[in-house]
């Protein structure tokens, strides 16, 4: 049977590639927005027929009917000039006319009929709706004009701005339920869930955050999704370079170390875009932007202890009630937050009037590593991480006529980790992992090193077709189809000392350093690693009907997963133990594939104000690390619990979704959009603890968890006018469920007695019941602009110590300290012989607030721990206070960005 499944799936994807191969003809869904619109006679009214509508410097254009109505399907997001004219009429231009993602732009026109002139033309800016007829759920769409003039430097930024995203968790899912795509393409690393692609506000036309339901087109995607398309070339050349430098300023030198050098410089970044057309090729553009960046950070540690030390005290061998420090440390400050990447972002694109072609690039390699406050007095023991993606992206465009075009893509995407202390792994200056470990509470490390190193890679080739076709003027039906071929490969090891507990002649411990051999896991040691090739295939079909009394999007979508992987029959003898059922017998994962019904519906009241609705079942495979960790099925003996394993045949989670909403006109320039939602969510992530026939233990992935959301956003936004803007936007939300980690059981079963599984809904790690959003932008666009961000969270619930809570434990009882923060950004520009100029500040932190991120159960509260009164003799030398003060708790402290650039 499983050899029939994968003959099935080949050939469907063969088929599929051939179609590419046949049909070279830039678009899929989710990339590209429509004009619509009447054309009447200005004194009499009558529609005319057969007015030209061309969109500027494109091969866009359509014709009116005989009612006067026109379309233009498969326009790229932007700001374009639309020319219409007709025979015996006065021509007009409709500058800063917007096109959005996946919506109608209504462009409505009346005529004056004049004699042909030379100079009549007529040159107007088009008047925007404040509310959008078609939008039938929560969907944020930033343009790259706005995104310049934000204090915001990173597509995190961007989405934690919008409203129902709550530090990365769309409205009340886990991080990784969220699907990010590029050009109409998954980017999203199958392996962890995570979006690690650098992509460069320079780069982005247009961005679409969407935390409400979402179309059919969209899957593997449980809360929301963020669609990036990017920029490409025109026809003329113009290019752009700008530079900053940047330091922390700070007031709380006695938290953060080190900081308190002015004259530092740790923040450095230079970026440049050119673009324009290649005179290969007439229609033939490019876009180009490449970026370097490096920031030393802000949490530094100091070399009180260098790796090769052990012991922090010795006894003075004259008087053995005292005790002598033993560290060799030269006290620097040595970085342990750092952060540098290069990034280069590009594309080619040639256009006609039947068929576009692209090809895109997008590459980064970035360099950190993660601050560790046990490791703050041994800061050199720390791993380096190195992270590399490459995106290639072949895209085609294909428009037979008016009313129908297809798109093909072909994307390749690749995603590289890996991590080491030393490059070479059996480097000399590697000490045993275990040797400086602390021995008292509250108590730094005194010497040795993290002696874990890893490399991973995904590699995912993504196959899309899509069609769409306006067969009337209330129909525009779409159907796609996609398959995804995955490569994901992992290796984890561990370094041990295979002469453990040996010493030499006078008495020190000897130390060889060595790895377990490959298919180990154990206490001592782990090396293991695999390969897995899982794939899937998708479809769709969509219609959106636009009436004059509502608008409705309703579609459904088919999605198939092969995980392409093995597991033991009986699970309680993954050991292989010959002595019990399911002996060394496996079983193939099963495929798995649903079906999900989406529905939007858009009710315009009147011209000021819209209502909508929406409903849809969404779903998502976990994370492939989740499928496939610890491939060998082992399980370390003993009565603890140490052993944790993967599961290929993990079902998909899966969330239902309601949503009601109101666009409405308050003001001129002034709208106000209210949601209100409720989220279902079942099959989530968790574990089973599963006991083997030899009385071991070990943790299992499941799907078990669950949870339930519900809402209320509330939004006023003043559009950009009168050289002043601002957008604010509120979200009560309450976000319930049995366990916010997949870990939950067990992490607590790590404990004497085990903690108790959770048997009702308890608050989310990411609960906050109130969050405020500000954005306030001043000034003329070109020549000086100040944008301020300002952000406010009424705290994330936490669980509370048993010895302050009376010995009985309330999950996420507490609440941590609410948090607030200001952002700015101010630039002015000049023209100097032909060449922009601009000068800018930028200022993370303006009001240099430590907002408490991380805290003491204990307390609620960073700076203060109620358990040092336990913490009982400190066999080291550093003070219980030191220890207890950890930068890596609070927020980054106040940053200064000065930076100047030019262009043309």
């Amino acid at each position: 049977m499983r050899d029939i499944e994968k003959i099935i799936s080949f050939k469907i994807f063969s088929s599929f590639m051939m179609l590419l191969a046949l049909f070279v003809n830039v678009g899929f869904s989710g990339t590209t927005g429509k004009l619509s619109g009447y054309v009447h006679e200005y004194e009499s009214g009558e529609a005319l027929i057969g007015a030209n509508v061309i969109i500027e410097g494109t091969f866009f254009g359509a014709a009116t009917d005989f009612n006067g109505y026109y379309y233009i399907n498969n326009i790229p997001p932007g700001e374009y000039r639309v020319i219409v004219s007709a025979v015996g009429y006065q021509k007009i231009t409709y500058e800063k006319v917007l096109i959005k993602i996946d919506l109608t732009t209504k462009l409505n026109v009346k005529l004056k009929s004049t004699v042909i002139q030379l100079g009549q033309d007529v040159i107007v800016t088009a008047d925007r709706p404040l509310v959008q007829r078609d939008l039938t759920s929560t969907s944020a769409t930033v343009t790259s004009s706005e995104i310049k003039m934000m204090p915001v430097e990173d597509i995190n930024q961007i989405v934690n701005l919008q409203a129902g995203v709550i530090g990365g968790h769309f409205r009340g899912g886990r991080s990784n339920d969220v699907a990010y795509l590029i050009d109409g393409v998954s980017v999203t690393d199958a392996f962890s869930g995570g979006f690690g692609v650098e992509i460069e506000n320079t780069s982005i036309r247009q961005m679409e955050v969407i935390s409400g339901t979402f179309n059919a087109e969209y899957g593997q995607a449980l809360s929301g999704v963020v669609n990036i398309v990017t920029q490409s070339g025109s026809n003329k050349y113009e290019a752009s370079v700008n530079a900053y430098v940047g330091n922390y300023v700070t007031s709380h030198t006695g938290i953060f170390r080190n900081l308190d050098r002015i004259e530092r410089i740790p923040t450095r970044n230079l970026q440049f875009t050119f673009s324009g057309p290649t005179k290969i090729v007439n229609n033939l553009t490019f876009f180009l932007t490449g970026r370097y960046y490096d920031n030393n950070g802000y949490l530094f540690g100091r070399r009180v202890y260098n790796v090769w030390d052990d012991v922090p005290l010795f006894p003075n061998p004259l008087n053995k009630s005292i005790w002598i420090p033993q560290n060799t440390g030269d006290g620097a400050f040595v970085r342990m937050n750092p952060d540098r990447k290069y990034s280069l972002n590009g594309k080619l694109s040639y256009s006609s009037s039947k068929f576009n072609v692209s090809y895109g690039l997008i590459w980064d390699d970035n360099f950190n590593k993660y601050y560790d406050h046990y490791f703050s007095w041994t800061p050199d023991g720390i791993m380096n991480h190195f992270r590399t993606n490459w995106i290639h992206s072949l895209q085609f465009a294909h428009y037979p006529s008016q009313e129908t075009f297809q798109t093909f893509k072909l994307s390749y995407n690749r995603h590289d980790y890996k991590g080491y202390l030393y490059e070479d792994t059996l480097d000399s200056r590697y000490v045993d992992p275990r040797q400086g470990i602390a021995i008292s509470n509250y108590t730094f490390r005194s010497g040795g090193n993290q002696g874990g190193r890893y490399k991973r890679y995904t590699n995912t080739l993504i196959g899309q077709w899509a069609l769409s076709s306006q067969i009337s003027k209330e129909h525009k039906i779409s159907v796609g189809i996609e398959s995804r071929l995955h490569e994901i490969f992992n290796h984890w090891k561990e370094l041990i000392n295979l002469t453990e507990d040996q010493t030499d002649s006078a008495g020190n411990k000897i130390f060889t350093p060595a790895y377990p051999n490959e298919g180990v896991y154990s206490e001592r040691g782990s090396n293991q690693l695999y390969t897995r090739k899982p794939y899937e295939i998708s479809a769709y079909i969509q219609d959106k009907m636009e009436y004059d009394i509502m608008i409705i999007n309703a579609g459904i979508r088919f999605d198939y997963f092969n995980p392409d992987a093995k597991l033991p029959l009986d699970k309680q003898n993954p050991t292989k133990n010959p002595n019990f059922h399911g002996y060394n017998e496996f079983v193939n994962a099963k495929s798995k594939f649903q079906i999900s019904p989406r529905l939007g519906a858009s009710f315009p009241i009147t011209d000021q104000g819209i209502l909508r609705f929406s409903y849809g079942h969404f779903f998502k495979i976990p994370n492939f690390e989740n499928l496939y960790q610890n491939p060998d099925f082992i399980v370390i003996p003993g009565i603890s619990l140490s052993s944790i394993m993967g599961n290929p045949d993990l079902n998909v989670e899966k969330t239902i979704m309601y949503e009601i909403g109101l666009q409405q006109v308050l003001f001129p320039n002034f709208v106000l959009n209210t949601s209100l939602y409720y989220r279902d969510i079942r099959n989530w992530l968790g574990m089973e603890i599963v006991n083997t026939y030899e009385g071991f233990k070990y943790a299992r992935f499941i799907n078990r968890d669950y949870a339930n959301v519900r809402g209320l956003i509330v939004t006023l936004d003043k559009r950009f006018a009168d050289y002043f803007g601002f957008k604010v936007d509120y979200t009560f939300q309450i976000a319930e469920g049995n366990a916010s980690d997949p870990y939950s059981v067990y992490n607590n079963n790590q404990t004497s007695p085990p903690i108790e599984e959770t048997k009702k809904v308890v608050p989310l790690d990411w609960d906050q019941r109130h969050t405020l959003n500000l954005s306030v932008t001043v000034g003329d666009p070109g020549d000086w602009n100040l944008g301020f961000v300002f952000q406010y969270g009424s705290g994330w619930p936490y669980t509370e110590d048993i010895r302050i809570s009376q010995g009985v434990r309330f999950e996420n009882g507490g609440l941590k300290p609410w948090t607030y923060n200001l952002d700015l950004r101010a630039e002015k520009g000049f023209d100097v012989f032909g060449l922009k100029l601009n000068t800018f500040l930028l200022i993370y932190n303006l009001l240099d607030i430590k907002n408490e991120y991380g805290i003491y159960a204990s307390t609620g509260r960073a700076s203060t721990d109620l358990n040092i009164k336990y913490a009982g003799e400190l066999i080291g030398i550093n003070t219980i206070d030191e220890y207890v003060n950890n930068p890596g708790m609070y927020s980054a402290p106040r940053e200064i960005r000065v930076g100047f650039g030019f262009s043309f």
